[in-house]
């Protein structure tokens, strides 16, 4: 018995000593796993400098921003985000050496789920949040009863304080979806990473109609769409008006189909009509711009029936508004005017002036003009115009886009584009020369006067009225169209 006591003691401390082993490699393989987890956010790629790990106490010893975020979802609705804190996307990138070629930013939780977005958008272009029209009952109507009234500009951030690290964004323009579930990614302090990468961006794919362009019956109902129609990573963006669709157009796949499909209406071809529209998403460029013209019996189609522009008939001037409005560079102003004697504002200039030169804007050069919104049909071919020399603002912060061009001020426009291109150059002296041909040459501006006699000597510019040029007189829209295209000949791209 006393035998049988004893084996069973040293059972027992057997027992009791095997369970203090496992429990010490128990603890060991937790300090260990603990370890490993201390690593909150990582970011890497060939788009900074050096990768850095972060873990969460040194995620929040960085500088530390504070914004609300507003932006809609696809059912769509309203989704606010109060007081958001943490640092901002920027600041993070800036402790790995941010590279000026960097291009893509791909945010993962894991391997399995990420967003991409170009450089641009999350750090370049300028973001608000819209605080006008957060009242309850506004928060599911659409298109939103909101205004910019109050706007305020917000970075990037990775919220401290939302989801154990959410990325959040703002908007370029009220209507923008920004928040959905797969965008504006959550959990990213448990272990995510950011990518940078200076891969060269791919571009969104135009959407297409499910009607053929041209002749249609009255009230033909037709869907402009990309690939399937889903929302989530790519947006169709038109326009009825003949202006350029952007960021604040109407938006054609608001909706997600399962959602409320009703929102993502076909347009209705009543009388003839122009769509033009255009995909834009975040990971890529947006698409070119798509026309899509559309005419019923008894009435003209704004552009591919422009030669029926009633102001033009028998105008020295028609046969060059056409061959620009062949290959896409100018529109009428309706369907059956071309307006020729309207005047022309700086913003429409600079359209007209990168869409016949084929100009788009580069990644990474963001412009700083306070009256040059994101939002507007004219930001990217004033900073197209900007980046490429052709335009400038009236100083750093403004722009005036609404101001009109006169004579000198778009002769100097297209001679930047012709010494760009061709190299052309014209002396004083010669300048000189042969501004004598204008009467008035002693009212031309010192800036303008070589620029004026190198398109005189091109004949793009000639005497108005006999003999005078009028530098300081409206350029109007037919002028604009002339000067162009002789541009455009001279560079053989017409």
């Amino acid at each position: 018995m006393i035998c049988k006591n004893l084996s069973f003691h040293k059972m027992l401390v057997l027992v009791l000593g095997l369970s203090i082993i496992f429990s010490c490699l128990f603890v060991s393989t937790v300090q260990l796993s603990a370890a490993d987890g201390e690593i909150a956010l990582t970011v890497t790629g060939d788009g900074v400098e050096r990768m850095v790990e972060f873990s969460l106490a040194e995620l929040e010893a960085l500088p530390q921003a504070k914004y609300t975020y507003s932006g809609y979802n696809h059912w769509p609705s309203l989704q606010i985000f109060k007081d958001m804190q943490g640092p901002t996307l920027k600041t993070i990138l800036d402790q790995a050496g941010l590279k000026d070629n960097a291009t893509l930013i791909r945010v993962k939780v894991n391997d399995a789920v990420y967003f991409e977005f170009t450089r641009d958008q999350l750090l370049e272009e300028p973001r608000y949040y819209f605080p006008e029209g957060e009242e309850e009952e506004n928060l599911s109507i659409w298109p939103p009863v909101r205004s910019e009234k109050g706007k305020k500009l917000v970075e990037t951030m990775i919220a401290l304080n939302k989801n154990h690290g959410k990325l959040l964004y703002g908007q370029c323009a009220i209507n923008e979806p920004t928040c959905c579930i797969n965008r504006m990614l959550s959990g990213l302090y448990q272990g995510g990473t950011i990518e940078v990468l200076t891969t060269p961006l791919q571009q969104w794919d135009a959407p297409q109609p499910d009607v053929a362009p041209g002749m249609v019956p009255a009230g033909t109902q037709v869907t402009i769409q990309y690939t399937d129609g889903t929302p989530y990573h790519a947006l169709v963006y038109y326009t009825l008006d003949g202006s350029e669709p952007a960021y604040g157009s109407k938006i054609a796949n608001i909706s997600y189909p399962s959602f409320q499909p009703e929102l993502n209406k076909a347009i209705t071809i009543d009388k003839s009509l122009t769509i033009k529209t255009r995909t834009i998403g975040m990971g890529k460029l947006d698409s070119e711009v798509a026309t899509y013209e559309y005419l019923v019996a008894g009435s003209t189609s704004s552009s591919a029936g422009s030669r029926q522009f009633v102001d033009l008939q028998n105008h020295p001037a028609r046969n060059d508004v056409y061959a620009l409005v062949d290959k896409g560079i100018i529109n009428g102003m309706s369907i059956t005017e071309f307006q020729p004697e309207g005047k022309l504002t700086r913003a429409q200039i600079a359209k007209l002036l990168t869409t016949a030169l084929q100009i788009t804007p580069e990644q990474g050069q963001p412009l700083n003009f306070t009256d040059v919104p994101v939002s507007s049909w004219y930001y990217k071919p004033v900073r197209a115009g900007v980046q490429a020399g052709l335009i400038t603002g009236y100083n750093a912060s403004t722009f005036a886009p609404d101001d009109y061009v006169n004579h000198e001020q778009l002769a100097v426009m297209i001679a930047r584009a012709l010494k760009t291109r061709s190299g052309m150059e014209i002396s004083v002296s010669d300048a000189d020369q042969i501004l004598n041909r204008f009467s008035d040459k002693g009212t031309i501006s010192s800036w303008a006067r070589q620029d004026i006699a190198l398109l005189a000597n091109c004949s793009i510019v000639d005497a108005m009225n006999g003999s005078s040029f009028g530098p300081q007189a409206p350029a109007t829209r037919v002028e604009a169209a002339v000067m162009i295209a002789g541009m455009c000949r001279e560079l053989n791209l017409l």
